[in-house]
C-alpha cells in the first residue's frame, strides 16, 4: 500500500466510523456512539498525518533539487536550504545560551533566506 492508498483507506475509515456511530447514535446507543466517533477521530488524526508526510516528501524533493546547469547561482534552493538551516541554528544556540547577542539582524536574515528559498520554489513549480 502506497501513501496516497493509504489516505483513501483512511478517508474511507472515517466515513464508515462516523457512519456507524450515527446509526447507534439513532439507536440510543450512546456509548457504542461514541466509541465509533472515537474510532473515526483516530482514523482522522491518520488521515491528517499521512497528508502533511506527503506534503514534507514533497517539500523534501524540492528542496534537494539542484540545477546542475545553474549551480553558480547563489540562490539556488539547496543553497539556501543550507544557510536557512544555518542561520536558525545560530539563532536557537544564541537563544539557549546567550539571548542577549539576538540582534534584529539575525531576524532579518532569517527572513530574507526564508523569502528567496520561498521564491525559488515557486519557479522549480
Amino acid at each position: 500500500m502506497n501513501l496516497e492508498e493509504a489516505t483513501k483507506y483512511m478517508k474511507s475509515k472515517v466515513k464508515e466510523k462516523y457512519k456507524d456511530g450515527t446509526v447507534q447514535l439513532a439507536a440510543l446507543h450512546d456509548e457504542e456512539a461514541n466509541d465509533f466517533f472515537k474510532e473515526a477521530e483516530n482514523y482522522k488524526r491518520l488521515e491528517i498525518w499521512l497528508e502533511e508526510l506527503k506534503e514534507l516528501r514533497e517539500y523534501k524533493k524540492k528542496m534537494k533539487a539542484q540545477f546542475l546547469d545553474d549551480i553558480e547561482n547563489p540562490l539556488e534552493p539547496i543553497k539556501l536550504s543550507s544557510a536557512l538551516e544555518s542561520e536558525i541554528f545560530k539563532y536557537e544556540y544564541r537563544a539557549e545560551h546567550d539571548p542577549q547577542k539576538i540582534s534584529p539582524l539575525d531576524y532579518t536574515i532569517i527572513y530574507a533566506l526564508k523569502h528567496c528559498l520561498e521564491e525559488q520554489l515557486k519557479e522549480v513549480e
